[in-house]
């Protein structure tokens, strides 16, 4: 091999050239030196001049939002609504409304004060409440305002009796002292009486926007304006005292230029998204050149240092790169004939290649070894129980991540039966597409969260899981990731997937246990006819006692403290004869549930504040009929609801506002879009007041009726034969997924296994 190749010689030339490149870019940087500067600068100045435009609107959000919180204020909106002159009941209020201005304007001056007073303004009786007090008018603005000035009085008052919504004025007032202050104005809502006559201002300290300004500018020698429609200067009108802007002319985005002090400026203008402002920043044209010029001279010295310097280093580092590469050409060449090379790159590159798609082909082997291998020991671990005496080391180290806490097993078998094509390859390859895809998308959604390996068991697919977690939710956790991705191939793939569970146990042991309890749970999937079962879930079937969970028990409570005997009765006799009728629960279970709903009947006695002496319920036994039991209930219950009732009259009208909301959700539930904010329209009222009223007036969430009232329906449908799809969409739910969900969460079933009879 020749001791400089072509690639020496490239190598340096390489180097040389580089330094030809900083020449180059030198001359067209020289002639370009002012525009780029002016480039930069105008960058510069758009990012500064929309920081400080954000940072004021902001404020100025900040304290419309203030204005807008007090227009909803409750104690504004009834004192706007008073006829005639207040009266001793307004008092409290006006009270309430003046601690209220006196603590935002704290709030809002806790790090400056900028924010000089807060005032609502009642015109029909010419009264003022801010943060300094309650008094007329007249003594507010000789107080606080304007003194004896009578004009500026009249002025304002004109204009506070004028509808002004989101709206500013500026005027000169005590505060600050010669300039002006600006009020920014609110009115309150309309009601259904009309206009109002209550304006909400805000007087501000235009010297909050300098100092903003002062806080955000990074860069000196600058200046900004704060211009209104009517050519003002917002900002420090006293020192751009002769400056000349007209509003109308200025151009978002654009540059102008005006001359000011006779010193020429550029000007660059942004619009507020707030108000009809506009921010302008003015740049003295001296900084631009200054700039220019200096990043001239600074590049230019930099060109001659590298030409210097780039030369004498380029030998040296030629020799150093080229040394590595000598090296690896040794190398290769190590045991060939020792010929020349004429391009030692080509050479090495294919060299390279070579051994790259050699080591590639080992690696996919032994991936694919060590997967088989894996696959062996998971899917022995499943079929056959697990003898510890019998350990292989390299078991030991594939399943190492299952040795300790629990495991769990998981099924995926396709829920329809596929019929043979007439193209038994092709049968062959769908089934084998199908099983891939379980494998994929619910073992990506399961390994987010679990240690997993994934086994192809015969046309199923199982799944081992590691939970090491003692505190996890897992069987839930788990039910949830399989639901979501069930729901997920169906809308993508049109076939849907039965996930059979067994119970978690301990140890490598504990794979095969979990595997044998998912294949019992098999047996009940032409039964149940659904998406999930555990063998939980058909092991307790068989044990099952008697059914009255604890939101049932809340359900009666509520309708008793609500006074509805009707629907507490017919919650009772619903649970009576699922016990009695469906599940036929064994004499002893039926008496221990008998004493829990005594017990519940008597809670709700002390929820309404009765005793449960009078009750009538000391003789209901199981030597009772059926009906006689109802009957027993159903006298106790309407005796509490008839005396409850009595006591609570003085609640009248939040109760009739309760039973108008159950009636118009039971006229619309079936409406997708009915929920708490669409009822809260129909009612005139916000939906955090409605709910408000709701839980005091019932004991439970309107969400909560919405969602039961739902179910109710839907219950009743599928009992009637119809589909899941069907009664979802007649239910008033906009999706079957979200359907089962609720539904699962409401009475402990899905809407599939209710419908085949638990």
């Amino acid at each position: 091999m020749r001791k400089n190749g072509k690639a020496y010689r490239k190598l340096y030339l390489s180097y040389v050239c580089i330094f030809y490149i900083p020449i180059i870019m030198g001359v067209l940087f020289y002639s370009y030196a002012y525009r780029d500067a002016k480039k930069h600068a105008d960058i510069s100045n758009e990012s500064l001049i929309r920081t400080v435009k954000n940072t004021c609107d902001r404020e100025l959000e900040y304290y419309e939002n203030e204005l807008i919180q007090l227009a909803l204020d409750e104690n504004i909106q009834q004192l706007s609504a008073v006829c005639g002159n207040f009266g001793a009941e307004n008092s409290y209020q006006l009270y309430q409304l003046q601690n209220e201005l006196s603590d935002l304007s704290l709030s809002m001056n806790k790090n400056s004060d900028f924010s000089r007073d807060i005032i609502v303004y009642f015109e029909n009786r010419d009264k003022v409440v801010s943060s300094h007090g309650n008094m007329d008018f007249n003594m507010y603005c000789e107080l606080y305002c304007f003194g004896e000035d009578n004009a500026s009085e009249e002025m304002l008052k004109t204009y506070l009796s004028e509808y002004h919504f989101r709206d500013f004025i500026m005027m000169d007032t005590k505060w600050t002292k010669g300039r002006p202050t600006l009020l920014l104005t609110m009115t309150n809502l309309k009601g259904e009486l009309g206009e109002s006559s209550a304006m909400i201002g805000l007087w501000l300290d235009p010297a909050v926007f300098s100092n903003l300004i002062e806080m955000d500018s990074w860069e000196q020698g600058l200046d900004w304006v704060i211009v209104d429609r009517e050519d003002r200067i917002i900002n420090c009108p006293e020192k751009y005292a002769g400056l000349e802007i007209n509003y109308d002319v200025l151009g978002q985005g654009e540059e102008q230029k005006t001359v000011w002090n006779k010193e020429e400026y550029i000007m660059r203008t942004v619009l507020s998204t707030v108000f009809d402002w506009k921010y302008v920043l003015l740049m003295p044209e001296r900084m631009l050149s200054k700039s220019a010029g200096r990043m001239r001279n600074i590049f230019l010295a930099g060109i001659f240092a590298c030409l210097l310097l780039g030369f004498l280093a380029a030998s040296r580092m030629m020799k150093i790169n080229y040394k590595p590469l000598k090296a690896l050409l040794d190398v290769f060449r190590k045991e060939e004939e020792a010929t020349d090379v004429d391009n030692e790159y080509l050479y090495l590159k294919e060299k390279t290649v070579s051994l790259l798609e050699e080591r590639s082909d080992f690696e996919q082997v032994a991936s694919r070894s060590r997967e088989i291998v894996k696959h062996y020991y998971f899917g022995d671990l499943m079929l056959n129980t697990y003898a510890e005496g019998s350990k292989s080391p390299d078991r030991e180290i594939i399943c190492r991540d299952f040795l300790e806490g629990k495991n769990l097993v998981l099924l995926f078998m396709v829920r329809e039966a596929e019929k043979q094509e007439d193209d038994l390859e092709e049968y062959i390859q769908k089934k084998s597409m199908r099983r891939f895809i379980i494998e994929n998308v619910l073992g990506e959604g399961l390994s987010r969260e679990f240690r997993l390996e994934k086994v192809e068991l015969g046309d199923m697919v199982a799944v081992a899981m590691n939970i090491r977690d003692k505190t996890m939710a897992y069987e839930r956790r788990i039910a949830d990731i399989v639901y979501s991705m069930q729901n997920f191939i169906y809308e993508n793939y049109n076939f849907r997937v039965v996930a059979l569970a067994g119970e978690a146990h301990k140890g490598l042991e504990g794979i095969h246990k979990s595997y044998m309890e998912a294949k019992e749970a098999e047996e009940f999937v032409a039964a149940l006819d659904p998406d999930f079962i555990s063998y939980r879930e058909v092991h307790d079937r068989a044990h099952k006692k008697y059914a009255y969970s604890a939101e049932q028990e809340e359900r009666i409570i509520a309708a008793v403290k609500n006074h509805n005997s009707q629907l507490a009765i017919s919650y009772i006799n619903k649970i009576l004869d699922v016990n009695f009728l469906e599940i036929k629960a064994s004499p002893e279970m039926l008496k221990r549930l008998l004493y829990v709903m005594m017990g519940t009947v008597i809670k709700a006695a002390q929820v309404v504040g009765e005793t449960s002496d009078d009750l009538g319920m000391n003789d209901i036994s199981m030597k009772l009929s059926l009906e006689s039991i109802k009957e027993k209930f159903a006298a106790s219950v309407e005796n509490l609801c008839r005396i409850s009732e009595m006591q609570s009259l003085e609640c009248g009208q939040n109760q009739q506002l309760c039973q108008k909301i159950r009636e118009y959700i039971q006229a619309n539930f079936n409406n997708p879009d009915l929920n708490i904010s669409q009822t809260g329209l129909h009612f005139h009222m916000t939906p955090a007041y409605l709910s408000s009223i709701y839980k005091k007036g019932t004991g439970e969430s309107l969400l909560k009726f919405i969602n039961q009232t739902r179910i109710d329906e839907a219950e009743r449908l599928l009992s009637e034969g119809v589909s899941v799809v069907e009664a979802a969409e007649r239910a008033g739910f906009r999706d079957s997924s979200t359907f089962i969900r609720i539904f699962k969460k409401y009475t402990g079933v899905t809407p599939g296994q209710l419908k085949n009879g638990r």
